[in-house]
């Protein structure tokens, strides 16, 4: 790989034996412009074939019965691969089957990160750009894991030797993986337990996360073939005190409902005179206080209004940068503020679920005293997908009210609150306090 070739992201594919891994990875490569499925088992079996490698006794001795090889053999042969790499154009490289461990995971970040890119060496930043964008870790039932083992009869696939790799996988995997999210990767649970085409939508749907397009055709112009994913989002008043009061009897009206995880996060807004948000961008800093975590994120408004609206989100470091380049050609890349003054700033709590295993309901409530929902989908289809959050809204509409509403977002309230010479809550209450 040349000096000058940018790095492609990789995201790690992570799940016990038979969770579907390879099956889900090969129809991206197959079916998703610019995919490589890259399998970590595959580079061991060609590491252990080469007769000048270090590493092909330990490989010959540990494989064949599921013991897991050395941090330093899964890096050395990491970096080997790429190193390696052609030009190829790829957008993105699904690694199947690692990190397996922590001290792998975080070995891979040392030695194979921050030696191909320096960007990748500065706390924060390996989410961003180039390798390591992502973690997909699939989950499935142990019995479907079987049957899914029973039918394939790999090697591997001994039951005693699965079930080794399954215990290692909750053991010392799961635990990498939450290490992988406080460094500040994002990390996506999918369920696969569904075969086929539903099984593999919701995978598609996180890899468009990534602005990764769909093979139309080869032939037409990629620019043609691309469609983006976009986050269509309808907004609405909500009473924090009533839901959580009357939620039981609310979610035995929903289809299904799966509550998220409860998350605190501040996010902090950039720009400069306006510039980016008088152009519909808006440039924030997600930083999560436990654990710990820091995203750059660009929101760019593709349709809507302020309680309506489309955007395109971009989490890509140096997709961002040439974002904002042509309003600011002196922008700094590598910073998390890009150089760029703060707008606004202010602390998050948010309550979330999954409704009818489609529509992503958002509670949110501010450190200035500002609550507001969210009804959100990931679609390509833009009015289709408002159509689909209209009718969701009016079937539920004991949940969401009746008729319009306009609540104010976030950063709305939080400037018409604020005024435009404060800048954050916490100097706002220091105002009101000294008054």
């Amino acid at each position: 790989m040349s000096d000058k070739q940018e790095i492609p992201p990789t995201i790690f594919v992570l799940g016990p034996p038979g969770a579907g891994k390879t099956y889900l990875c090969q129809r991206a490569e197959g079916e998703m412009a610019n995919v490589q499925h890259v399998v970590m088992s595959s580079l061991l079996d060609e590491e252990k074939e080469k007769a000048d490698s270090p590493w092909a006794e330990e490989i010959k001795l540990k494989k064949p019965k599921g013991v897991l090889v050395s941090k330093e053999c899964t890096t050395a042969v990491l970096r080997s691969f790429f190193e390696g790499l052609p030009a190829s154009g790829k957008t993105v490289y699904l690694l199947d089957g690692f990190p397996r461990t922590t001290l792998s995971a975080r070995d891979f970040d040392e030695k194979v990160c921050s030696r191909l890119d320096p960007l990748l060496s500065m706390p924060n930043l390996v989410h961003q750009v180039g390798i390591a964008k992502a973690i997909i870790s699939l989950t499935c039932s142990p019995e479907i894991m079987e049957e899914r083992r029973l039918k394939r009869a790999r090697p591997d696939d001994d039951p005693a030797i699965a079930k080794d790799r399954e215990r290692s996988h909750f053991v010392e995997t799961i635990p990498a993986i939450l290490d992988q999210e406080k460094q500040g990767r994002r990390v996506h649970e999918v369920s696969s337990e569904k075969e086929g085409d539903e099984g593999w939508e919701v995978f598609k749907t996180v890899l468009q996360k990534y602005r990764l397009p769909t093979t139309i055709d080869q032939s037409i112009d990629d620019s043609m073939a691309t469609k983006r994913l976009l986050e269509v989002e309808r907004k609405f008043h909500f009473n924090m005190w009533n839901i959580m009061r009357q939620l039981p009897p609310y979610a035995q009206m929903f289809k299904s409902i799966k509550q998220m995880k409860p998350q605190q996060f501040t996010d902090t807004y950039f720009d400069h005179r306006d510039v980016l948000s008088s152009n519909g961008i808006w440039v924030r800093r997600r930083h999560g206080t436990s654990p710990a975590t820091d995203v750059v994120e660009a929101k760019v408004r593709v349709n809507g209004n302020y309680h309506r609206s489309t955007f395109e989100e971009i989490t890509d470091g140096a997709l961002i940068h040439e974002l904002i380049r042509p309003h600011f050609p002196n922008v700094k890349r590598g910073v998390n503020d890009f150089g760029l003054d703060i707008l606004a700033q202010f602390i998050t709590n948010r309550r979330s679920f999954l409704a009818n295993d489609k529509f992503t309901v958002v509670l949110d409530e501010t450190d200035f005293g500002h609550a507001v929902g969210e009804v959100e989908l990931m679609a390509e289809d833009e009015a289709e997908a408002h159509g689909q959050i209209d009718r969701f809204m009016q079937e539920y509409w004991r949940f969401f009210g009746k008729g319009v509403t306009k609540p104010a977002g976030k950063l709305s309230a939080y400037l018409q609150t604020f005024g435009v010479g404060l800048r954050t809550s916490e100097q706002f209450r220091s105002s009101i306090m000294h008054r």
